[in-house]
C-alpha cells in the first residue's frame, strides 16, 4: 500500500504545483528533474496544507537548493505571527525516514537562521533575509517546524531526539516552537480535503452523554474525545475556525494552561476547560448507540468553530507530538444547528460566545485595594490610571493602564527574575495578587506618585529603544536590542535615582530628556551585547532573555564591570 500511497501523492502534487515550482536552478533531465519536482513541490504543499495560503505562495516559499542549510522552504504568516520552516524528502518506494544526517543538518540550518547567519545559505533565502529578520525580531513570533516526507515510517529515536533536544533548547523558557511530522499517512490523509478549500465541511462528530435543547432553537451538547479533536484539527486547521473572530492566537497564556493540563492532567481536561461551541447548517443523529444518550454519532453539515479555536489548536499542536494522553481527554462541546433559525443567528452566537464571560487574570487585579488607592492618589494629580481592561484605552501624558504600570515598576524593581517573567508571560505577574512577584510590584510603599513617574520613564526608555534600532545594521545586534530591551530598561533604571519618584514631579515633556535616555540606553545596550558576545555567542537570542538562568549570570557579569 506504501507505494500506491506515495502515486496518489505524487498525482496530486503534478496537477496541483505544475508549472509553479520554478526548477531554472536545476542542471538535471529525466528522472533527476523529477526527484528535485516533486520534492519541492511535496515541501510547498507542506507549507499550503500547514497554512492554507494559495498555491502560488505556497511555492514561492521553496527555497531548495544548493546551500540551502537543510531548509527546504521558509513561509512567514505575518497574520498569526508563525514562521514556516520546512525540510521535504520524497521516497518513491513509500518506506522508511529520512536520515538522522539529513535531520541534523536541518536542525543546524534552523540555529544558523535564527541567529541570523545568511552567510551559511543561497541566494533563495537570502532574498527573504528581511522577512525573517523582522519576524524572529518581533517577540510575539512562533515557530513551525515541518520535517514531512512520502515514508510510512514513523521517525526513529535517534531523530526524534534531536529534535526534543533543539525543541528543549528553544522551549527553555516558553513554548515558542512546534514540531509537525508530516509522513506519508498524515500527507495522504489531507488530499482529500486540499481541494476543498472553498466548500462546507461536513463532518461526523461523536458525543459522550449528549442532551438535545429543542427551543427556541435546535442543538446538541456533549463530550468529545481529544483524538477526534485532533483529527478535525490534522484535516481542516485554519478552515476550522473560518467564522471565528479571532482565530488561533497562538502561544497566549490560555494557550500554555491548555497544554499543560494536556500533559499533566489529561483526564481533568473536561472539568478546567469551557470548551467549543459550533455551528451547522444542519445537525441529524445517526444510528451509532440506539436510544442511548451515552453515546451518539451526529452527522454535522457545513461545520465551522465559533468559540473555542484556542482549544482545538492546541489539541491540534500537543496530539502532532504524541497523541496517546488525548485518549483521556474530553472536552466539552456545543453544536448549534442554525436551520430554521433567525438570519443572521450564527453571527450573533459568534460574536456573544467571543464577548461575554471572558476573564483574564487582569482583571481580578480591580479588587486590589492597593490598586484602588494608587488609581486615587492619581486622580488627585489629575492623571487617569486604568486598572480595568474597558473601550477607553488610550495612553497620553495624563493617563496609562496597568499593563504600562506593570512593566514599568517591574523594569524598575531590580528583579531580574521579575524582568524575565515580564518578558515570558506579563499575565502571570498577576495570577497570584497576595505574594511575589506581584506583591513586590504593588504594595504599600508604593505611592501612585512613585507609579507615574516610572511609567513615563518606562516610555523615554522604549522610545531611545526604537531610536537606536535605526542605527543597528546587524541582524543579531537588532534582535538584541528587540528581545532584550526590558533587560536594558532595568540597566538604565540602575543609573537612575528612583527614590526621588516616591514623592516628586518631574517635567517628562522636556525636550533634551530623550537625547539623555537615547545616551543611557546606548551604553546598556554596548555593555549587554559585549557579555552576550563573550559569554553567550552561539545562544539563540529568541529565546535567551526568557531564560532566568542565563539572565541572572548576564546580570551578574554586566554588574562585575562596574557598570553603574
Amino acid at each position: 500500500m506504501s507505494e500506491i500511497h506515495v502515486n496518489h501523492i505524487k498525482t496530486h502534487i503534478e496537477k496541483e504545483f505544475k508549472d509553479l515550482i520554478d526548477l531554472s536552478d536545476v542542471n538535471a533531465k529525466g528522472e533527476n528533474l523529477e526527484n528535485f519536482f516533486l520534492t519541492r513541490s511535496l515541501a510547498a504543499y507542506s507549507i499550503q496544507h500547514h497554512t492554507q495560503v494559495p498555491l502560488k505562495i505556497a511555492s514561492e516559499s521553496v527555497v531548495d537548493g544548493g546551500n540551502d542549510n537543510g531548509i527546504d522552504a521558509i513561509y512567514y504568516d505575518a497574520q498569526s505571527k508563525y514562521l514556516y520552516l520546512v525540510q521535504s524528502k520524497w521516497i518513491h518506494n513509500g518506506k522508511g525516514e529520512p536520515e538522522n544526517g539529513e535531520v541534523k543538518k536541518f536542525i543546524s540550518g534552523i540555529k544558523d537562521l535564527l541567529n541570523f547567519k545568511f552567510d551559511r545559505f543561497n541566494n533563495k533565502v537570502k532574498k527573504k533575509e528581511i522577512i525573517i529578520q523582522n519576524a524572529v525580531c518581533d517577540p510575539k513570533t512562533k515557530y513551525q517546524i515541518i520535517l514531512t516526507y512520502t515514508g510510512i515510517n514513523n521517525l526513529a529515536e535517534p531523530s526524534r531526539r534531536d529534535f526534543n533536544d533543539l525543541l528543549e533548547e528553544l522551549n527553555d523558557a516558553s513554548e515558542l516552537v512546534y514540531l509537525s511530522i508530516f509522513n506519508q499517512k498524515r500527507i495522504h490523509s489531507s488530499l482529500v480535503h486540499t481541494t476543498e478549500n472553498i466548500q462546507p465541511i461536513d463532518q461526523t462528530i461523536q458525543l459522550k452523554y449528549f442532551g438535545k435543547v429543542t427551543e427556541p432553537y435546535s442543538g446538541y451538547y456533549g463530550q468529545v474525545n481529544g483524538v477526534e479533536i485532533y483529527g478535525w484539527w490534522d484535516k481542516y486547521r485554519k478552515r476550522l475556525f473560518a467564522k471565528n473572530i479571532r482565530g488561533v492566537l497562538g502561544d497566549t497564556d490560555v494557550n500554555k494552561e491548555i497544554t499543560k493540563t494536556l500533559e499533566e492532567n489529561p483526564e481533568h481536561f473536561w472539568f478546567y476547560n469551557n470548551g467549543i461551541t459550533l455551528v451547522a447548517d444542519s445537525v441529524e443523529k445517526n444510528m451509532v448507540g440506539g436510544a442511548s444518550s451515552d453515546l451518539g454519532q451526529f452527522i454535522c453539515e457545513n461545520i465551522s468553530i465559533v468559540n473555542g479555536a484556542q482549544t482545538v489548536s492546541s489539541i491540534g499542536k500537543f496530539g502532532e507530538g504524541d497523541t496517546s494522553k488525548l485518549d483521556k481527554v474530553f472536552v466539552p462541546v456545543k453544536i448549534i444547528q442554525l436551520k430554521d433559525a433567525e438570519e443572521n443567528f450564527g453571527q450573533k452566537i459568534t460574536k456573544a460566545n467571543n464577548t461575554q464571560n471572558r476573564v483574564k487574570n487582569r482583571d481580578f487585579v480591580t479588587f486590589d485595594l492597593e490598586q484602588t488607592r494608587i488609581r486615587e492618589e492619581l486622580l488627585i494629580d489629575g492623571i487617569d490610571y486604568r486598572i480595568s481592561r474597558g473601550e477607553y484605552e488610550k495612553n497620553d501624558q495624563i493617563s496609562f493602564d496597568l499593563i504600562e504600570s506593570t512593566t514599568a515598576l517591574s523594569c524598575s524593581s531590580n528583579d531580574i527574575s521579575i524582568v524575565v517573567q515580564l518578558k515570558r508571560e506579563i499575565g502571570l505577574i498577576w495570577d497570584d495578587l497576595e505574594n511575589a512577584p506581584y506583591k513586590k510590584l504593588f504594595n504599600a510603599k508604593i505611592t501612585g506618585r512613585y507609579v507615574y513617574n516610572c511609567v513615563r520613564t518606562q516610555r523615554l526608555i522604549e522610545q531611545a529603544i526604537k531610536e537606536k534600532e535605526k542605527s543597528l545594521i546587524s541582524g543579531r545586534d537588532q534582535s538584541i536590542l528587540i528581545h532584550g530591551n526590558r533587560i536594558i530598561s532595568l540597566l538604565v533604571y540602575k543609573t537612575i535615582n528612583t527614590k526621588k519618584y516616591v514623592t516628586e514631579k518631574f517635567n517628562f515633556d522636556d525636550p533634551t530628556l530623550l537625547g539623555i535616555m537615547e545616551s543611557k540606553v546606548n551604553d546598556a545596550f554596548v555593555i549587554l551585547q559585549k557579555v552576550i558576545s563573550n559569554e553567550y555567542d552561539k545562544a539563540i537570542i529568541v529565546t535567551l532573555f526568557k531564560n532566568k538562568t542565563k539572565c541572572q549570570d548576564i546580570i551578574s557579569k554586566i554588574t562585575a564591570t562596574n557598570f553603574m
